[in-house]
């Protein structure tokens, strides 16, 4: 039975591409295309196929968001990436199932894919959701270091990476930001700031607290051992609440 194959691209061009490619292989039929991640997801769920070559740059989110979701599914595809990056960036994307192929593509290149996706498409599907867990986390990575957040102080609008928030606190109904550029007042809950700061390696020790742990100059032994935090560049002593003490550790590298 023929190997089952859906193609992801948001250029009919590219994805004529890669149906003229397997139109040379006998045992594998494509059975869906798309242009949008949306409509790949949709595809997928219903046609359930083996295999999805996958465009990483899509319109409406990436390739790699797709992939994230393409591996919930109860059956999932082995998913060959499809890129315009060089070769050098793409070396990330070379793992033993998960497969990648650079565009303009080559069709030596491509048989080399097909071989592969042969030999690997009938085994177990672990690595390939190990392989893109790592992809997105990657993904994730480049994303978080480009945000950016914007406050306001004097009239003037600052624009702050992550990196440059030491602390955040409440301060009556408002939050304030603590961070290498000044400090900031902020109608943004201390909720609303852990929740949007949570994969850049912020904590929150305290309801009261926000932390960079990057910025953490010094732990400070207390009463009843307890912890309280010392601040990079600042001389006031941030506590650690009782519930939040052991994921504080495990935070730091702290032995219980």
């Amino acid at each position: 039975m023929p190997y089952q194959v859906v193609i992801v691209d948001d250029e009919m061009p590219a994805r004529m591409n890669i149906l003229n490619l397997i139109s040379q292989h006998d045992d594998f039929v494509v059975v869906g295309e798309a242009s949008s991640g949306t409509e790949a997801v949709k595809l997928c769920e219903k046609a359930m196929p083996d295999i999805v070559f996958l465009d990483i740059q899509l319109q409406d989110m990436t390739g790699l968001d797709v992939a994230a979701m393409l591996i919930k599914l109860p059956s999932h595809p082995k998913i060959v990436f499809v890129t315009a990056f060089n070769e050098y960036a793409i070396k990330a994307f070379e793992f033993s199932v998960v497969d990648y192929l650079l565009k303009p593509i080559d069709e030596k290149r491509f048989i080399m894919t097909i071989n592969k996706l042969r030999r690997e498409v009938k085994y177990s599907s672990q690595t390939t959701i190990d392989a893109v867990h790592i992809l997105i986390k990657k993904h994730l990575q480049l994303e978080h270091s480009k945000q950016k957040i914007s406050l306001e102080k004097d009239g003037k609008l600052f624009v702050l990476s992550p990196r440059d928030i030491i602390y955040i606190e409440t301060s009556n109904r408002n939050t304030k930001v603590i961070s290498s550029r000044g400090d900031f007042i902020s109608s943004l809950s201390i909720s609303d700031w852990d929740e949007r700061l949570q994969e850049h390696g912020f904590f929150r020790p305290h309801r009261s607290f926000l932390i960079n742990l990057d910025e953490i100059d010094e732990i400070i032994l207390w009463f009843h051992n307890s912890l309280q935090i010392k601040m990079r560049g600042h001389k006031n002593n941030i506590p650690i609440s009782r519930n939040k003490l052991k994921e504080f550790k495990e935070k730091v590298g702290l032995e219980n």
